[in-house]
């Protein structure tokens, strides 16, 4: 393991400063290397993903445009944590319903991992769920720049998604294996 050899902030500018999203520009020397002058940081609260599955064992996914690769892709209801969510799975549940109509009791949901979206250059944790035998219990309430088809797909077909590039997001792919290896439809076996 190497070892930690933090970089010095030498100075830094706020470039972007709104509740939703946070931009810095930073001076930076990195030890025994050059001073790199404009080093940016994203900061965030951070977001949620949740990976739902229905009593019938499907998966529930969104297919959504995403502006910056003007695209639509599939995914798992996901978004940014609100400036009064101080626990993750209230988000979680806030999530579901806002882009699916789907909800789940706090019992069912599990954490899967929390993980950093892009520790190159943002500050941005990820928490993910795994929320069973979720429900459709009301209507979507949308956000009106979101246009979502919600989809249900079985283990096998999810996995297909993921292999053909269909589902492919990054951390989104990370959960679905977790989820499908929590579940048992993948076993892992790691040597001694």
């Amino acid at each position: 393991m190497a070892k930690n050899h933090p970089w010095k902030t030498l100075s830094y500018q706020q470039i972007i400063d709104t509740p939703y999203l946070k931009v810095r520009r930073e001076q930076v020397a990195v030890p025994g290397g050059p001073i790199i002058p404009d080093y940016y940081i994203i900061e965030n609260r951070g977001w949620v993903g949740i990976v739902p599955l229905t009593e019938d064992g499907r998966f529930l996914i969104n297919n959504q445009y995403k502006h910056g690769i003007g695209r639509e892709v599939l995914e798992f209801p996901a978004g940014g944590l609100d400036a009064h969510e101080d626990d993750p799975l209230i988000t979680a549940h806030r999530e579901l319903m806002e882009e699916t109509g789907y909800s789940f009791e706090d019992e069912q949901a599990e954490l899967l991992a929390h993980m950093y979206a892009n520790p190159t250059g943002a500050r941005t944790l990820v928490w993910w769920y795994l929320a069973r035998n979720v429900r459709k219990t009301g209507m979507p309430k949308i956000d009106p720049v979101e246009v979502i088809e919600n989809r249900l797909v079985t283990a096998k077909e999810l996995l297909e998604l993921i292999h053909n590039g269909s589902f492919a997001v990054q951390g989104q792919i990370a959960a679905a294996y977790m989820a499908l290896e929590r579940l048992g439809y993948l076993k892992v076996s790691l040597p001694s």
